[in-house]
């Protein structure tokens, strides 16, 4: 019963360079949304006058936390920043596969992008008694950024959804069309394609070291498939290698040398499960993203009656493992059902189908992206630890990197709000709408 969902991602519409340059303008390290965001984003804008080179060691992206999300679309975010983050995603999706010329002709398109099949069903966060001032207080924000999300009270959310026993709750907060979930998958091919179609080069390998040059990286030594290693040069170096962002960090010298570079990159894999059970008479066509006020979560997953549904943990009750072939059905059980159950009277027949596990690249400082150039070392940009909402950021969080690689400072978006001298300042840059 249990699956790594890996049958699903293990296509693959990208062939991986075998014969690549050696020096790159830019090296990005990971090719999961963010890498492949951001070398879309400049190839798109600079064609042969800027090198890219990106360093993906599975190209199956079977463990990759890009393909084994849900694929989520949302506005509703606490931070004005990541709501404008999810606006931009939506706009996106919206004007997609147009969205992805930046001006350019559509004869510049690659001709066989993949549909992202975006579900326009929306978001809904309810919220108890106890958390009714945060869900106002988030609509609030929302609302100021340019989201159009509404406050539904128990009357209003029982004539929207009948099928949701709204017993412990006092509102929700509902995104309709402008939010939803799509293909993770299609997405990451969709911008891998592109940015391969204007001169990107992929190698499949995975870095090894880095070497200093100018008191800077200036080199990785990349281990490759067939058991060698190869020298890569680069100007400039971009880490979205997800979980392992922290460990690349070390190996460039953040948190590994002296005076503010022994701030590390607080980023890692942290384990979380999706549960696909099956219910034919549970919610149909008018089913949202719903989010309980205890963190669990379900929605709709084609049309034959399937959900996927889970719940992060606290910290307390983390996995102690990043074992993706390991799935807790005690986790499912004991803490996700009764809430479905609760929520949904049809879901206290429901029956799993299957199941899998993915990691999410975790920011244990706070939670949120860390986003822009190092500090100290002014060659070296980050976009890693996204917690959980990477794939929905990933459109305009590439587009934000492209400017601050290419213009020096973001344009279209200002995130600098999550640039890693907060973690040297030791501040908290919060999100409340984790889920």
């Amino acid at each position: 019963m249990i699956s790594s969902r890996k049958k699903l991602v293990e296509k693959s519409f990208v062939q991986f360079s075998r014969h690549y340059s050696e020096k790159f303008d830019l090296l990005i390290v990971g090719g999961g949304i963010m890498g492949s965001s951001t070398a879309h984003w400049i190839k798109q804008r600079t064609g042969a006058e800027f090198s890219v080179g990106v360093v993906e060691p599975d190209p199956s992206y079977s463990t990759a936390a890009t393909t084994l999300s849900v694929g989520g679309l949302r506005q509703q975010f606490s931070l004005h920043e990541n709501v404008k983050i999810g606006i931009f995603a939506r706009d996106f999706m919206n004007e997609y596969p147009y969205s992805l010329l930046n001006g350019k002709s559509k004869d510049d398109l690659h001709p066989n992008l993949p549909d992202v099949r975006f579900q326009r069903h929306g978001y809904l966060f309810l919220a108890s008694e106890a958390g009714q001032h945060i869900l106002e207080d988030n609509h609030r924000v929302q609302i100021e950024s340019g989201a159009r999300t509404k406050i539904l009270n128990t009357r209003k959310l029982k004539e929207t959804f009948p099928w949701l026993e709204t017993d412990g709750l006092v509102s929700g907060c509902y995104g309709g069309e402008d939010e939803g979930w799509f293909d993770p998958w299609a997405l990451l091919q969709a911008f891998k394609l592109q940015a391969i179609h204007n001169g990107a080069e992929y190698i499949t390998g995975r870095v090894s070291s880095f070497q200093y040059r100018n008191e800077r990286p200036g080199s990785a030594t990349i281990s490759l498939q067939d058991g060698s290693t190869r020298s890569l040069e680069f100007n400039q170096l971009l880490i979205t290698a997800g979980g392992d962002s922290g460990e690349l960090g070390l190996m460039a010298g953040i948190g590994s040398g002296s005076g503010d570079l022994q701030v590390p990159i607080p980023v890692e894999k942290r384990k979380r499960y999706v549960y696909v059970p099956h219910c034919p008479q549970g919610p149909g066509l008018d089913c949202p993203l719903v989010i309980d006020p205890t963190g669990v979560y379900f929605r709709r997953e084609g049309l034959g009656g399937n959900y996927l549904c889970g719940q992060s943990p606290t910290e307390q009750e983390e996995p102690r493992d990043t074992n993706l072939e390991q799935v807790d059905m005690d986790w499912f059980d004991e803490a996700v059902w009764p809430v479905l159950a609760n929520r949904v009277k049809a879901f206290e027949t429901l029956k799993v189908k299957t199941a899998w596990a993915g990691n999410y690249d975790y920011n244990h400082w706070d939670q949120n992206g860390i986003i822009g150039r190092h500090p100290v070392l002014e060659n070296v940009f980050m976009a890693c630890g996204f917690s959980g909402h990477g794939i929905q950021q990933g459109p305009a969080v590439g587009r934000a990197m492209s400017e601050c690689i290419l213009d020096g400072g973001f344009k279209t978006l200002d995130l600098s709000r999550f640039g890693f001298e907060r973690l040297q300042r030791q501040e908290k840059v919060l999100e409340r709408n984790i889920v």
